[in-house]
């Protein structure tokens, strides 16, 4: 079976089958795995904020971390006029991490709430949209059994200011989580951008470990967060498309 990844669940799935039915596989591409990005890889592109004075977030990528917590903190205290609280200012700094193209508007942000100004608006919502959250909420929540006691979310907010609203989500799962391994056909290719901050790096590598000469890995020095055929680096594109066609793959740095 050739897979084709379009969405961040769908690694998830041929990483799934490709563990489960290992000798009823063909080529597999499970294009990313998840897990945490940190910060300091990402802030507005790292280098892009650095490189652009005129925002004042900082000359290198260690300073706009730096700005980043400085201003989550403030907005945590006292909220903008604009209504960015620290949880509102922490999840559309996330949001526009998806896609290089919303770099610019992003520093924007951060530079009006930095120096009191108005934040610019965006051809989209100004704040994450109900849907936005649910359908978020709907596929994390799906994905793990997770703890149901309350207080377990709000320790781990106080240590990381991540909330998890999945101690009130109803279904439990119906299997334990499948464990991939290296046991089966060498198949399978990944594909993964550099700077995801969704499913980053980290996450990419440890599957690539857990598959063993089952996979090879093909990262892309780029951001956002989908990589074959949704951004313009052609090494990557020519990579995956020679192996979802003729099966050829090897470890590769484009």
């Amino acid at each position: 079976m050739t897979v084709r990844s379009g969405a961040k669940l769908v690694p998830v799935l041929v990483a799934v089958l490709a563990a489960t039915r290992p000798r009823r596989s063909h080529r597999r591409r499970p294009r990313r795995n998840g897990g945490r990005v940190p910060l300091d890889y990402r802030t507005p592109g790292g280098k892009f904020a650095a490189s652009k004075p005129e925002y004042g977030l900082g000359r290198t990528p260690a300073q706009v971390t730096a700005k980043y917590f400085e201003l989550a903190v403030r907005l945590d205290r006292t909220p903008s006029p604009d209504g960015y609280n620290g949880q509102v200012f922490r999840h559309v700094t996330f949001a526009d991490l998806y896609y290089d193209k919303s770099l610019p508007h992003l520093a924007a942000t951060w530079h009006a709430l930095d120096t009191g100004k108005p934040v610019p608006t965006s051809s989209g919502a100004a704040f994450p949209s109900d849907n936005y959250i649910a359908s978020r909420l709907h596929v994390i929540c799906n994905d793990s059994d997770w703890p149901e006691d309350v207080g377990t979310y709000r320790r781990d907010v106080a240590i990381d200011r991540i909330r998890r609203p999945c101690a009130f989500w109803p279904p439990e799962p119906i299997e334990p989580p499948v464990k991939i391994t290296d046991r089966g056909p060498s198949n399978v290719l990944i594909v993964q951008n550099l700077r995801d901050p969704a499913t980053p790096l980290a996450g990419a590598r440890k599957l690539r470990e857990a598959f063993g000469e089952r996979a090879r890995m093909v990262t892309v020095d780029q951001g956002g967060h989908l990589a074959y055929l949704f951004k313009d680096d052609e090494c990557a594109n020519d990579l995956a498309t020679e192996f979802l066609v003729r099966g050829t793959r090897h470890d590769f740095a484009c």
